[in-house]
């Protein structure tokens, strides 16, 4: 049986949803009131991110394309190359987006999280179309 949410929680949705509007509200003036060219950096690195995430997310749905290959192999060799040649295409895409390598240990740490996301997310994709293809 499914409850019906309590006072309580209303008020803490509520509360949390005006908590993180303001903090974007004050996140946005910080970046406004800092000086141009880091502004501009900023804004650049976030917009290199989302570009970044949009290209990992459409990446590993043209193994569409040939998946049937890649399950008429019947290994477990090709199925790891294939999502090893995506996590690659991911990873260059970050290179290139990021016009060289990351600078210190906290982009390095960053970059490999982010990267190992992008690798489950490709797996994810790839056993989904594994799956709708007949495999």
């Amino acid at each position: 049986m499914e409850r019906t949410p309590g006072l309580l929680s209303r008020i803490a949705e509520r509360v949390l949803s005006w908590v993180a509007l303001g903090l974007l509200i004050a996140l946005g003036w910080a970046i406004y009131s800092m000086a141009p060219e880091t502004r501009q950096a900023i804004l650049a690195g976030i917009w290199r991110t989302i570009v970044w995430l949009v290209v990992v997310a459409a990446v590993p749905w043209s193994a569409k394309l040939y998946i049937t290959r890649v399950l008429e192999a019947g290994s477990n060799w090709a199925s790891l190359a294939l999502i090893v040649a995506l996590t690659a295409v991911d990873a260059l895409a970050g290179v290139l987006l990021l016009t060289g390598w990351p600078g210190g240990l906290w982009s390095w740490l960053a970059a490999i999280t982010a990267l190992g996301c992008a690798a489950a997310y490709n797996y994810l994709v790839a056993e989904y179309l594994a799956e709708t293809a007949g495999g």
